[in-house]
């Protein structure tokens, strides 16, 4: 099979391998999280029974473009399937698909993922691949290879695209989202060494690390109900949670713990208290474990001191929460979230008296958005007591609200992006591009390291040392806060 072959379902193909991948993302410079690569565990452990699979992961030793040639020259494979976690990667996943491509020019290519997922439009133009899989992978995939492996179309399949006789791309939007995730098999991550993921602290990235090793990363529910204006959500998870059984998420966590020993669990779900009493069951089994967790996505909406405390007494010792603006005109009528500035503020004072800690984030940046309303932001979040504030610049995501308000009014030329969270695409008559990065790194900067208790915080919570902290102070100024990889 190449690319050059104008049907890719004519005939039957023997599945003899499949490779499940994702690119080293810091090929170009950028900072390479090196986490644990969560969906390719959830996407073998989907297809493995049936058919001999072999994770590869450049990412997390940073493998150089020769040593992820020689793999894939070393390792044919009827399909490879390449998973991509942000259009910010999007030189970096381009370019890993071409390589993939000149080295095993007869494996069929499968792109999954956020990139498929928010831009299929784009995806289609990508030579190097043969089909794609949009929103949730786990059903669609194995579907998929069932196709090729007889010979089938794809064309009644969600969330599919593929060539047509005529070498052109198709697909199918994704219409739907997976009703009982206790179906969805429990991750195997095969002969990927767990524990060196689990057993290593990630620096400059509290989202994405445990501080007591070995740790287990995983999600107890999908979606989330908001439509912020600047969130991809609602078409990576959609708008209705969707729930893990406690008993199915326990599963999970007594299999790690038997098998690797982990000792903490970290929750990435999108809305971990959308269920109160669901959370709550959760909390008490893992304080039953001895384990200790936290979470990194908690509404403050759905949160009250009763259940801070709940949480404390169960093992968790850290929350981010997205308070996003202290303007409550900004909060309402452009990002639509039901955020009480004051009520916040109390609940952040309690989390950190009762002892956990908790992290920020804020959005600077928006249409219609002023000047002087950023700068009410930024001293709202000075006056907040916790150990971290996160400030972001307003990213225009593909197919979000904040994309189509940016392109209707001309904010943005059609098919920019900025280059991540802390880089500028929107401009208007009250602030460019370049004046957001400066107050986004400064501030940043001036707030949260402002006492010599605050730098030893922030260097526990992010795993460095303070030599690091004043290292990383020093990059971020100097680089207004643009992607490198710096550890």
């Amino acid at each position: 099979m190449n690319n050059q072959m104008p049907n890719i379902v004519s005939r039957r193909r023997p599945i003899n391998r499949v490779i499940l991948t994702q690119p080293n993302y810091s090929l170009f410079g950028k900072r390479s999280w090196r986490m644990i690569p969560y969906t390719l565990g959830i996407l073998n452990a989907c297809i493995c029974d049936r058919l001999d699979t072999l994770l590869y992961d450049p990412n997390f030793k940073e493998e150089d473009e020769t040593s992820i040639r020689n793999f894939f020259r070393h390792h044919p494979a009827a399909i490879i399937g390449v998973s991509s976690i942000s259009t910010e990667y999007m030189e970096e996943i381009l370019s890993y698909l071409k390589i993939i491509r000149e080295e095993t020019p007869d494996s069929i290519i499968v792109l999954g993922g956020i990139l498929p997922t928010l831009q299929p439009e784009k995806v289609s133009d990508i030579k190097e691949v043969d089909y794609f899989v949009m929103g949730e992978g786990e059903f669609r995939m194995p579907t998929l290879i069932e196709a090729i492996e007889e010979g089938a179309s794809p064309e009644d399949m969600d969330g599919i695209g593929w060539r047509d006789g005529d070498g052109n791309f198709q697909y199918n939007d994704n219409k739907g989202f997976i009703d009982n995730l206790d179906e969805v098999p429990i991750p195997d991550y095969g002969n990927l060494d767990y524990l060196a993921y689990a057993n290593r602290r990630i620096k400059y990235n509290h989202a994405s690390t445990g501080r007591h090793t070995p740790y287990l990363t995983t999600m107890t529910s999908r979606g989330c109900p908001m439509q912020c204006i600047f969130c991809s959500s609602r078409l990576i998870s959609g708008l209705k949670v969707r729930m893990r059984s406690p008993e199915n998420f326990f599963e999970e966590v007594d299999l790690y713990r038997e098998r690797y020993g982990i000792k903490e669990v970290l929750i990435i779900d999108d809305h971990f208290l959308y269920d109160r009493d669901r959370a709550i069951k959760i909390m008490a089994g893992l304080k039953a474990r001895g384990l200790i967790w936290k979470c990194t996505n908690v509404a403050i909406f759905s949160l009250d001191e009763e259940l801070l405390q709940v949480m404390y007494d169960s093992g968790c010792y850290q929350i981010t929460v997205s308070i996003e603006s202290g303007v409550p005109e900004i909060l309402k009528k452009i990002i639509k979230k039901p955020i009480d500035l004051k009520r916040s503020k109390d609940l952040c004072d309690k989390a950190i008296e009762i002892g956990i800690e908790v992290i920020c984030n804020f959005v600077i940046g928006f249409p219609d958005e002023t000047w002087e309303q950023i700068r009410t932001t930024i001293r709202y979040a000075e006056n907040l007591n916790i150990d971290l504030i996160n400030m972001h610049i307003a990213t225009p995501l593909p197919r979000t609200r904040l994309m189509n308000v940016c392109l209707e009014r001309g904010l943005l030329r059609e098919g920019e992006l900025s280059s991540g969270y802390c880089s500028g695409a929107i401009e208007t008559k009250e602030f460019s591009k370049n004046e957001l990065q400066i107050v986004r790194a400064f501030e940043w900067d001036r707030i949260n390291f402002s006492t010599s208790e605050k730098i030893d915080k922030i260097a526990l919570i992010e795993n460095l040392t303070v030599e690091e902290v004043q290292e990383w102070r020093k990059s971020t100024r100097r680089s207004l806060g643009q992607p490198q990889n710096i550890d």
